[in-house]
This record gives C-alpha cells, structure tokens and sequence, in this order.
C-alpha cells in the first residue's frame, strides 16, 4: 500500500471520528493488573467512589473508582477534591463524586478489580464501568443521584448477606424486590445504621404502590451478576441517596428476599 492510500485511509478515520459515528473516549480506564478485592467484615465498612465520565450521548460510560481496599476514603481529602479541576487534569469530560458511604452486606468480592489511583490523597481502584443513560444523563454536574431511577451497572462480584442479619427491602410493582447495598449521610447528615428501619415512614417520593420493609434473614442470601448477562447488576438510588441492588431481573439472586 502506498503513502497516498495510507493518508486517504487515515483521513477518512478521522472524519469517522469527528462524526462520531464510532464512540472513542479520550482516556482508557480499567486496564491495570485484575485482581480480587475481598471485604470479609463489608457491614459499615466506609467508601466512596469517583466516577470518571467520558463521551457525549447516547453513548456515555463512567470508569468507577472505589476506595474499598485502598482507603477509608478521608472525609476532608474526599470533600477538598474539585470535580472539574480532577476532570479537566484527567482529560475527561466530568468527574462525579460519589458521596461517602458505608456498605451494608456481610462480605463482598470484587472479582476483576484494576488499578489503583491516587486522587489528590483519595487512593481508589477501578471496579466497573457504568453506562450513563436516562435519568443518569446528567449526572456529572448532579450532587447525587436521580431517586428511583433503576440503572444498570457492569461488575463481576458476589455480595453476601448472612443469615440472621437485618437487611432493608424496597418492593416495586413490577415485581422486583430492592436490596439495600450501601447507606450514606450525604442527603441526610443524622443518618445512622440504626435508623435505617426508620426509613418507610422518612420516605416521601417512594412511587405509588412500592413497599419499604425490614427484613431479618432465615438463611444467606448472595448476589451475583450472571455471566450470560454480561455481568449486569440493576441498582437505584433512593431519596437519601442510599443504592439498592435489584432481584428478580435475573439470576443475579440465590432468592427473592
């Protein structure tokens, strides 16, 4: 092949891209060493996450950062950072802090973890990556997440919510049945774990006909994203901006709790 059908070649890549006809994102995350990130004690245990946004719709994804093995997330490091100073450094188009939060399995396992980044003293490892589509859309100049919006998320992982715990439950009216995953005192500052079984009679934007319920487990429960689903788990957040993990989409639950 000559000089000259290499440069048409290569012209018209870049019109290809400038069209946007092929999504390409400025910066590749999630491609480190895979390892594991097991929590054997996860209940309370404190993170946050960073979520590094890239593209223009409809084809948006967030590479997720967590702090889950790497920090406890330090409040006044995690509060200090400037999204769009980090954002602009990164050369991605937003960065979204997910506020800091306290999981609430007993044990978890992150199965295909990456590399881990120091964010301005917030050490952090990719996990997932998140499509941002519907009501995530604008999420990266949101303070928290849209409530009661289920989205999807890609994670290869296994929670494990041990017989004889105290697990909080949202029912929605298709069917599915809400697991809470993690708390956080971002919305409301009083917020402990002692009052989550408070929380049906604090909700005030729950849709019509869904169903908040306290649940002590008679057996284990595990959440797992099925590998035939490309390892899709369903989550939404509430009000509070707590996060839920969805059952009965799929296989991901051993059952419907």
């Amino acid at each position: 092949m000559n000089f000259t059908k290499l440069m048409t070649i290569a012209l018209l890549m870049l019109v290809v891209f400038a069209l946007g006809a092929i999504p390409v994102f400025a910066q590749t995350f999630g491609t480190g060493p895979e390892h594991a990130v097991h929590l054997d004690k996860a209940r309370g245990y404190p993170f946050c996450e960073i979520l590094l946004i890239q593209g223009k719709p409809p084809d948006i994804a967030a590479a997720v950062f967590n702090t889950s093995g790497a920090s406890d997330c330090p409040p006044d490091k995690f509060d200090a950072l400037n999204a769009k100073a980090l954002a602009e450094t990164l050369h991605v188009d937003a960065v979204f802090k997910n506020a800091r939060r306290h999981w609430m399995m007993g044990e978890l396992w992150m199965y295909t973890a990456r590399e881990t980044r120091d964010f301005d003293g917030v050490k952090a490892t990719w996990m997932a990556t998140l499509p941002i589509k519907g009501a995530l859309s604008g999420l990266g100049g949101a303070e928290k997440f849209p409530s009661y919006a289920p989205s999807p998320i890609q994670r290869v992982s296994k929670y494990l919510y041990k017989k004889g715990s105290q697990v909080y439950l949202i029912k929605d009216t298709d069917g599915h049945t809400w697991i809470m995953q993690t708390y956080t005192t971002k919305v409301d500052p009083t917020m402990t774990e002692a009052t989550l079984p408070n929380l049906g009679s604090m909700y005030k934007e729950l849709p019509a006909g869904w169903k908040f319920e306290v649940k002590t487990l008679d057996k284990d429960l595990t959440l797992i994203p099925p590998a035939d689903k490309n390892h899709m788990a369903h989550v939404m957040a509430d009000e509070f901006d707590d996060v839920y993990e969805g059952c009965g989409f799929d296989t991901a639950c051993s059952y419907m709790p």
